[in-house]
């Protein structure tokens, strides 16, 4: 797959008054760029982090940052974490299952389809064709994961707040 292909958050203004936010992907032919009309479906929230299947550019993850409930009110609020499209962004299903209403910044898919998320909580994982996510290793720090990258050596490397790059084998 040309590895040019991507899916691309933006926010403006982002603030209470006012806040607005969009996506914009290349999927179609690599080339040219296209607003992406976002669902209801997908909350109203500062879009922390997008992914493209290695395998196929219509399939494709969102990482929404932000709380969904106690903490957020009107558009936004009550709804999930991580989203999927599987058609060049379409459609959108929530896929978030059993995480906590916390903010994600930051997701990857594994070339065997599982996907791994940095969030507030630290970084979690979901293995291919599984519905749960789960903390990831026992060696990385409980605190922001801002980033996860995938290395060529096996490793997922996540950059934190505060507590520098981390990295552990995938498992």
């Amino acid at each position: 797959m040309d590895k040019g292909i991507g899916y691309v958050g933006w926010c403006g203004p982002c603030n209470n008054s006012g806040f607005t936010r969009g996506l914009a992907t290349n999927a179609g032919d690599g080339k040219t760029w296209k607003a992406i009309t976002l669902p209801d479906a997908v909350p109203n929230r500062y879009i922390g982090g997008a992914a493209v299947d290695p395998t196929d550019p219509q399939h494709a993850y969102l990482a929404m940052n932000g709380f969904s409930r106690r903490f957020t009110e009107g558009p936004g609020a009550g709804i999930g974490h991580v989203f999927q499209t599987t058609d060049g962004g379409t459609t959108w299903t929530d896929i978030s299952g059993n995480l906590p209403d916390v903010p994600t910044s930051s997701i990857k898919q594994t070339r065997d389809g599982a996907l791994v998320l940095g969030t507030d909580l630290g970084v979690l994982y979901r293995p291919a064709r599984s519905t749960t996510w789960k903390k990831l290793g026992g060696n990385l720090p409980l605190t922001a994961a801002m980033d996860v990258e995938l290395a060529d050596d096996g490793n997922v490397y996540a950059a934190t707040h505060g507590r520098g790059i981390s990295s552990i084998p995938l498992p």
